[in-house]
């Protein structure tokens, strides 16, 4: 068999298997009202990340009065790392999820996290309509909003401190691409992982850390097997929504509005509800008897422009000379270096 017809029909047949399964729990849709289907990356065990759909889908609510309603499929479902392609489709309406997820799929929302999270120049810039316009044309797929989860961003947990060296040289260290640079600085081995995985690899010995949001180890319990935080966090998350461009052109103004409308408020309402959560959390982990391991002034500096240098060369691996327009646009406002 010729291999891409394989891989089509291959795909046909999964896209049909999520039909069937999503299918028959769907509610009918009212005359009046628009009833989306959202697929999300993450569930609620993971709440620090959750809590962004969470604030999105009640400023739906509210904004619309209740006339557009979202119903919600998670990664029990659809993989995270293979989302974006059933939204693409039209299988799903709507994703909740972050761009390194689908980089292989010119992700290029995973660029913003070396973007700093200042909503409103991000979009006086032209920065936020250029990463809405490129998803059109590349995945036909409408940004809706691409928000922060808190102003803390990300960091590393280990099983034991860092070393006398200010490192972690020789362990093994879960983390998406996008990490990578940072791991290799602290002289880890990146070993790529879905989330869910993380604590029984942890368990087991398979790792001995990961690089994941700096809020999250309380919902996933992994201060369950990892003892140690390492401070400072450095970079900032970005989770991006997205809606099947076919299925927005078809919603009404209004319809539309309420959802950009709630996009924009998400963005500028969560870094405040992520530092407060991720604040909540720090204090139930230092009363539960979690350690900080901290970098050095010298290290961390380190850390930061190599998070940043990392970040752009994935973008531009995975979006070439879009990742570059971006970056220009970014620097132009003083939003990235």
């Amino acid at each position: 068999m010729d291999s891409t017809l394989g891989k089509t029909k291959m795909k046909k047949l999964v896209i049909g298997a999520i039909i069937g399964a999503v299918g028959l729990g769907a509610p009918l849709a009212s005359a009046d009202a628009a009833n989306l289907r959202l697929l999300t990356s993450w569930n609620r065990d993971n709440w620090p990340t959750y809590a962004v759909l969470d604030n999105f889908v009640k400023n739906v609510s509210a904004i619309g009065g209740g006339k557009v309603s979202i119903s919600i499929t998670g990664k029990e479902v659809v993989p995270p790392f293979e989302q974006l392609q059933p939204v693409v489709a039209g299988v799903f309406d709507m994703l909740f999820s972050h761009g390194v997820y689908h980089g292989g799929s010119k992700g290029i929302a995973l660029a913003a996290d070396a973007i700093d999270p200042d909503i409103k120049k991000r979009r006086s810039s032209g920065v936020w309509d250029f990463i809405d316009a490129y998803y059109q044309k590349n995945n036909n797929v409408k940004l809706i909003a691409l928000s922060p989860g808190s102003n803390k961003g990300y960091h590393i947990f280990l099983k034991k401190p860092l070393t006398a060296q200010n490192d972690f040289k020789g362990r093994k260290i879960r983390g998406t691409k996008t990490y990578h640079g940072v791991i290799r600085l602290l002289g880890g081995s990146p070993v790529v992982l879905p989330g869910g995985q993380i604590y029984t690899a942890l368990q087991k010995g398979v790792i001995d850390g990961a690089a994941w949001p700096a809020a999250g180890m309380l919902s996933m319990k992994h201060f369950e097997v990892a003892k140690y935080r390492v401070r400072p966090t450095f970079g900032t998350s970005n989770l991006v929504f997205l809606a099947n461009l076919d299925k927005f052109k078809k919603l009404s103004q209004t319809d539309q509005k309420v959802l950009l409308d709630a996009g924009l408020k998400t963005e500028m309402e969560m870094p405040a509800i992520g530092d407060k959560i991720q604040a909540e959390e720090d204090a139930k982990l230092d009363k539960m008897g979690l350690k900080y391991t901290r970098l050095s002034p010298a290290t961390y500096k380190q850390v930061k422009a190599t998070w940043n240098s990392s970040l752009w060369d994935v973008a531009n691996q995975c979006c070439g000379d879009g990742a570059g327009k971006l970056r220009a646009l970014a620097q132009k406002a003083g939003l990235t270096n």
